[in-house]
């Protein structure tokens, strides 16, 4: 069975998957990002390439304008060539910016935000040459080379195929203008990159499914794995249940001292017990000593018949209670009137000044 050679066959919890991700362990693919990055570039110069080379003009016009008559001087340079060079970064910084958000864009979407210095500790394994080889020349090397041979093969194709379409506009460039002959070769290069970009981000996409399949592989856990990691977040089950046991036993040795201490006892009458105390001398409010439901709710009635404490059965009241109130606190004003009936009712029965 899979599970006896040590394969997993269970999805990767939670935990593994941060532990994995903390490490530097995500899936991600470099072609993807790359590929959005040229095509999102050629986008991005396509549009503003008017307005660029429009600045561009102006700059190398104001540039060579001007008195020419004396050659330039090293002091020229602070008055003419620095200004025409932060005018020229000036013209072309929202092109730079846009391409480095495109690049830092086409990573987020792969990774989200992380911040791992785990790859970059020193690993001497990676110094291995057999492992070394077996990355080179294993399954996934192959899988490597054959995507960057089909890049090629795909890229000479789409190539050949727009050279052979615009031949006749590229014969003819010697007959067009200086000007013309640019926008045309412009033209024809924003068109390669183009369907070269598409092309490309297509097989980055590819390539990104199938770096998510072989990462989620990678991260599958057997049963035993899973087994471990439960009884490491949760305990060992006997632990927890004789943790449980004690918790128990504890909570009934309270039972026995709070319920004594009650006027009365208000029930549902089995599934729901609640003692309830009042000392006009002390309290401002009757307060809640002792409450439980099923098992606890039997044991305080037990304890409560022992004692000579009065059981009086109000459902609504007990559930209200139950639901609305805590151990040690009054109760809430809501109920005042419906357990001052009660204690008064009891308060007749013992004989009592009613307060």
């Amino acid at each position: 069975m899979a599970e006896d050679l040590g394969e997993g066959t269970e999805d990767a919890t939670p935990k593994r998957r941060q532990e994995a991700r903390d490490d530097g362990n995500i899936a991600r693919s470099q072609d993807a990002a790359n590929a959005m990055l040229l095509f999102g570039s050629v986008l991005v110069l396509s549009s503003s390439m008017k307005p660029l080379l429009g600045s561009l003009a102006s700059i190398l016009a104001k540039a060579l304008g001007g008195d020419n008559s004396h050659m330039l001087r090293a002091e020229d340079l602070s008055t003419v060539v620095a200004p025409t060079v932060i005018e020229a970064a000036i013209a072309t910084a929202p092109i730079a910016l846009s391409a480095s958000a495109i690049g830092v864009l086409s990573h987020l979407w792969q990774v989200g935000f992380l911040f791992s210095n785990k790859p970059l500790e020193p690993k001497f394994e990676r110094l291995d040459p057999m492992k070394g080889f077996g990355r080179i020349f294993g399954a996934q090397g192959a899988i490597k080379t054959a995507m960057d041979v089909l890049k090629v093969i795909i890229v000479g194709w789409i190539a050949w195929n727009l050279g052979v379409a615009v031949f006749p506009e590229i014969v003819g460039l010697p007959g067009l203008g200086v000007l013309a002959g640019f926008e045309k070769i412009g033209s024809i290069g924003l068109s390669l990159s183009m369907q070269v970009g598409a092309a490309l981000l297509v097989l980055g996409l590819a390539d990104y499914g199938v770096q998510r399949f072989k990462h989620e592989r990678d991260l599958r856990m057997t049963k035993q794995q899973v087994k471990d990691e439960w009884k490491e977040s949760e305990g060992d089950p006997k632990m927890k249940q004789r943790r449980m046991q004690i918790a128990r036993q504890i909570a009934m040795q309270r039972l026995q001292t709070a319920v004594p201490k009650a006027d009365v006892i208000v029930t549902n009458p089995e599934h729901i017990s609640v003692a309830i105390e009042y000392d006009p001398q002390s309290m401002q409010a009757p307060r809640i000593v002792a409450m439980g439901a099923d098992h606890v709710a039997f044991r305080i009635r037990q304890i409560a018949m022992k004692s000579g404490i009065p059981i009086v059965e109000r459902k609504p009241l007990a559930r209200a209670l139950y639901a609305g109130a805590k151990v040690g606190q009054e109760i809430p004003a809501d109920h005042y009137k419906a357990v001052a009936e009660i204690l008064a009712y009891v308060y007749r029965l013992k004989g009592k000044a009613v307060a």
